[in-house]
């Protein structure tokens, strides 16, 4: 630019000025906050119309009013850890070997949190830590300060008894983690933290707007991984028992039950109690955790900050079975490849941004909210990662598709498969039908398994079975999967990895 160009240009800007004040106020990187619920069913958000007539959750209500409720969005997997593997990286968790349950997390797979500390962010965890491998453990990559994290207050495995956090129930216990569950301290950064008494989703909370009142004059992510719904599902404050009508169960005592595996097992699916009993216990911990959601989103705005935080709320996977959640309108459930495994939950909010009290209807994953992310942070992601996630920002601003909303979709968990393309699904799964103990689940039958095609436009439930009319699309989405296990197996970035 020469001198008489730059002078021009110089005058231009300052009667502009006020306009690009704006522009920057447009542009500055918002704060992100994303909270997970764990095991929450698709029906149990009173936002949805399709929600449950039983279930009441005004707080986490908030956001569908001040923001975006999407109806089709999916996640990478009907359970916990390849699920948050895949929504943490932007990638098919199964391109380094996350087929089932454990795989650890590879170094070349990387986090939103180390991106977004890499572009100055203070980086902050809250709650649930699973990745499915090296559990209870604070020396592996899995471990949240090993993969982008400057704090961490919580649990890593797959959960935790929300009452027992002291270190003397943790010495009493002969197994205290004899499930890949836990109880006793938390960790907190690089050592632990026990308390005598509190409650789980209570301390999460307080740890979490804590943060936020330490951070608020900086740029920061906050993830709040509660464990609520997860079972032990009866585990609630007496105020929420009471309030939906079922009576304590006591807590687990090692001087008069033995192993905590045995508890925990027995508890994990509450027999003998009714299926009425299971949703008032589930019924209450969500309503617990739905007020302490209103906590943190009053401490947001408390603080000033609601205009400049991107909020992105969605659960893990489909309700469980084995804790009363509810599905419905869809077919399945968590562990399970149909809709009620792999459709959740998802709201986002944005003041500005994004309209408020608006439905997104269109199919999203959760391996956009990486790239999402990424993009209203201003970080663009190396050329080479290739994420398999697509931005939803402008989408969720316009209501238009979204990148991803016209890409195929697959899922694989243990020996089970699945493909979406457009309105048709093919699901290759056995058909669980009933509440089993989660070892039995995921065995699974030794009959019934089937390649069913479903049309999810005229069949959203999936109750039509339409394969044998259109074999032409079975084959078709038969060679879609294919191709895709033929090529997240052979991801050169991640050599060392195991195999369906």
């Amino acid at each position: 630019m020469n001198r008489r160009t730059f002078l021009k240009a110089t005058a231009a800007s300052a009667l502009a000025a006020p306009a690009l004040a704006r522009a920057a106020a447009d542009r500055r990187r918002p704060n992100i906050l994303i909270i997970i619920t764990d095991d929450q069913g698709y029906a149990d958000l009173s936002a949805y119309p399709h929600a449950a007539k039983d279930v009441r959750t005004p707080h986490m209500d908030r956001l569908a009013a001040e923001g975006v409720l999407l109806t089709q969005a999916y996640v990478s997997a009907p359970v916990c850890s390849p699920s948050r593997a895949g929504w943490n990286t932007g990638l098919y968790q199964q391109r380094w070997g996350h087929w089932s349950w454990g795989a650890p997390l590879p170094a070349g797979a990387r986090t939103l949190a180390e991106y977004l500390k890499a572009a100055g962010y203070v980086t902050g965890k809250v709650g649930k830590s699973d990745f499915g491998a090296n559990y209870h453990r604070q020396d592996v990559r899995e471990y949240p300060l090993n993969h982008g994290y400057d704090e961490f207050l919580g649990f890593s495995s797959h959960a935790h008894d929300y009452w027992l956090l002291s270190e003397e129930i943790e010495k009493r216990t002969p197994d205290p983690h004899g499930t890949s569950a836990a109880l006793g301290p938390l960790f907190e950064n690089r050592g632990r933290r026990e308390y005598d008494e509190g409650y789980l989703t209570t301390i999460f909370t307080d740890a979490a707007v804590d943060f936020l009142k330490r951070h608020r004059g900086d740029t920061f992510f906050l993830t709040v991984a509660y464990n609520s719904v997860h079972h032990l599902i009866h585990e609630v404050p007496e105020p929420y028992l009471r309030r939906f009508g079922v009576e304590p169960i006591p807590n687990y005592d090692p001087a008069t039950m033995g192993k905590y595996a045995k508890y925990y097992d027995t508890y994990n699916k509450l027999d003998p109690i009714t299926d009425d009993q299971m949703r008032r216990y589930y019924l209450a911990n969500l309503a617990c955790m739905d007020d302490h959601v209103g906590r943190l989103l009053d401490a947001v705005d408390a603080l000033g900050l609601a205009d400049d935080t991107l909020v992105i709320f969605f659960a893990d996977n489909g309700g469980s079975p084995l804790t009363g959640a509810n599905n419905r309108p869809l077919r399945g459930s968590k562990y399970i490849l149909f809709e009620g495994g792999l459709r959740v939950p998802f709201m986002v909010r944005w003041p500005g941004r994004m309209p408020p009290g608006k439905t997104y209807p269109h199919r999203v994953s959760s391996l956009d909210i990486l790239p999402t992310c990424l993009e209203a942070a201003g970080v663009d992601a190396p050329a080479d990662v290739r994420l398999d996630g697509a931005t939803l920002l402008a989408a969720l601003g316009t209501g238009e598709p979204a990148p991803s909303s016209g890409r195929p979709m697959f899922w694989h968990f243990g020996k089970d498969w699945a493909v979406r393309d457009g309105d048709w699904k093919l699901v290759r799964t056995s058909d669980y039908t009933s509440r089993k103990p989660t070892s039995q689940i995921l065995q699974g039958p030794k009959t019934g398994m089937a390649t069913r095609l479903f049309n999810l436009k005229d069949d959203p439930a999936e109750q039509k079975d339409v394969s044998g009319a259109n074999p032409e699309v079975v084959r078709r989405l038969t060679g879609l999967y294919e191709a895709w296990k033929a090529e997240v197996s052979a991801d050169p970035r991640f050599p060392a990895k195991g195999k369906a």
